[in-house]
């Protein structure tokens, strides 16, 4: 009988060891069946604190087209920049990049021809301080009215009137021909050297002048900008003008030394470019480092104070009011030059 009894009380052990172990099995076999269900994303927010509640996000795609960047938020429709001006949100269309006088044009960059493009006859509306070559010879009227007031500076300064501007604006039937020609005469190296492509000069712009000199005698010289006429050439900046192609910018430019050749840019770019001793296309890549949402350029000059700044496309703020202008660099991107009132 003690056996027996001892037997029993040992059975009454087990049991509660095997329900204990069977329940055991089903906990760990639900609670690896549950984790295995766990949506991958979840495991993905680390460092988040979710403890404020029990439902976890996945993930925008459309937000980021599935690439894994956020997406920038939208520009505001309206601004102001830190010297005060009031800016809206404005969409200029394609032709921006290619009109205005920041335009580089080069052999590697060439000129986008308009439908229609505003010129001006100088011999109609010159002043009495200079020659021009013929009846025939075209401007941009804002290069025309700057020219006007740089040689009338020039012969209030004591300079002669001696000065005959040659060459204005010019199509590209007419640069084909001068590239011919000039390749007939002096060699394909040279004129490569002298002379630009058709369609890749700057005289399509209406914005550039070649200058030459004309005597009371009848005769002729080149212009060089040395003697009395350097005055032309150290202060051409005074009137929105640069000397385009300089011998020691070549590398860049393509273009040798040419100093009668002078390219109207504006006003207070042309200071900006002298100042810094760039030329144009060093000029437009140092614009780029002044965008809208960074640091601005401001530059002073003779004729006040302006704030400047670069934007990628054709998008960009401008000015609700006050003096303003905008102008492509026939390359990328748009550059809004604004007076500031001081």
């Amino acid at each position: 009988m003690p056996r027996t009894r001892s037997r029993h009380r040992r059975g009454i052990h087990i049991l509660p060891l095997l329900l204990a172990a069977v329940a055991l099995g089903i906990g760990l076999f639900v609670y690896l069946r549950s984790g295995a269900e766990t949506p991958p994303y979840e495991h993905s927010i680390q460092g988040s604190d979710t403890s404020d509640s029990d439902e976890v996000q996945a993930p925008d795609a459309e937000d980021n087209g599935g690439s894994g960047e956020t997406a920038p938020p939208p520009r505001p429709d309206h601004v102001t920049t830190a010297s005060g001006i009031d800016c809206t949100l404005t969409e200029l269309g394609d032709d921006a990049i290619y009109t205005g006088e920041l335009l580089v044009v080069s052999n590697a960059v060439p000129f986008h021809f308009p439908e229609e493009q505003e010129l001006v006859n100088v011999y109609d509306n010159k002043t009495t301080s200079y020659y021009v070559r013929d009846m025939e010879v075209y401007l941009a009227p804002v290069a025309l009215e700057a020219l006007n007031r740089m040689m009338d500076g020039f012969i209030a300064q004591g300079g002669s009137k001696t000065v005959n501007m040659v060459a204005g604006h010019r199509t590209k039937e007419v640069q084909e021909h001068l590239f011919d020609q000039s390749s007939d005469l002096n060699g394909l190296d040279h004129a490569q050297e002298y002379v630009a492509q058709p369609g890749c000069s700057e005289h399509h712009t209406g914005l550039v002048l070649d200058l030459h000199l004309f005597f009371s005698d009848g005769t002729s010289e080149d212009y060089d900008g040395t003697g009395e006429y350097a005055w032309i050439n150290q202060h051409c900046q005074d009137y929105g003008f640069v000397v385009r192609y300089r011998g020691d910018k070549q590398a860049i430019t393509g273009i040798a030394d040419e100093p009668w050749h002078f390219r109207y840019v504006g006003l207070p770019h042309a200071a900006e470019m002298v100042e810094q001793d760039l030329c144009l296309e060093e000029y437009i890549d140092y614009l780029r480092g002044f965008t809208f949402e960074g640091e601005h350029l401001t530059i002073e000059c003779g004729a006040g104070t302006y704030e400047v700044w670069y934007e990628k496309g054709t998008e960009t703020y401008l000015p609700d009011s006050g003096e303003y202008w905008v102008s492509g660099n026939n390359i990328d991107g748009v550059i809004v030059t604004c007076k500031v009132n001081e």
